[in-house]
């Protein structure tokens, strides 16, 4: 693991452990696949306030910024696929 993974694993542990359950184990598995793109728009859905993320990831709110729907399907779909969509 490098240092960049370390520390966007870090910052996957969030406030609700509803986001951690869905963002670590995604990083985890899948940040050695992640383009450099990919990996940038991650660390921008990290900067996202924790309720904001929860209504994304979860509640499967529309979201504003579009560049980051690729990612945001990268995660449900991982997240879908390896625990049955439960949180």
């Amino acid at each position: 693991m490098n240092e960049l993974e370390k520390k966007i694993l870090w910052q996957c542990r969030r406030g609700l452990w509803e986001l951690d359950a869905i963002l670590v184990p995604f990083v985890e598995k899948n940040f050695s696949a992640l383009s450099n793109e990919e990996v940038e728009l991650f660390r921008n859905l990290l900067s996202y306030e924790d309720i904001d993320m929860f209504d994304i990831l979860v509640n499967k709110k529309p979201f504003e910024d579009d560049s980051l729907k690729g990612i945001i399907n990268k995660i449900i779909d991982f997240h879908n696929a390896s625990s049955g969509g439960i949180v």
